[in-house]
């Protein structure tokens, strides 16, 4: 999920396959280039745990398109966190699903 200091209580929420392109991208409309991935995940199945992501938040869509949200981004990050742990726990990777918020 990306953030920008620029608009505090808003954030970016999806997957990319290329996090640098993804960045870059996001900064293109901003002269002061303040994109940066508040949190970052790695799903083995990303557009299941984005869509799960994506209903999870969906009271707080800013617009009918895009990926934009009105919720602070460790609020949102707490959120794919939990997530990421519950995916590791499905796909029964038998480690550590994750440090304890």
């Amino acid at each position: 999920m990306a953030a920008n200091p620029a608009w505090p209580g808003v954030c970016k929420i999806g997957f990319a396959r290329d996090l640098k392109n993804r960045l870059r991208s996001l900064n293109t409309g901003d002269p002061f280039r303040a994109f940066t991935f508040y949190e970052t995940k790695e799903f083995a199945n990303r557009a299941k745990a984005e869509a799960t992501l994506h209903r999870l938040v969906a009271g707080f869509k800013l617009a009918r398109v895009g990926e934009w949200y009105s919720l602070h981004p460790e609020d949102a990050a707490a959120l794919l966190r939990g997530l990421h742990r519950r995916s590791a726990l499905e796909a029964g990777s038998g480690g550590d699903a994750g440090e304890p918020d």
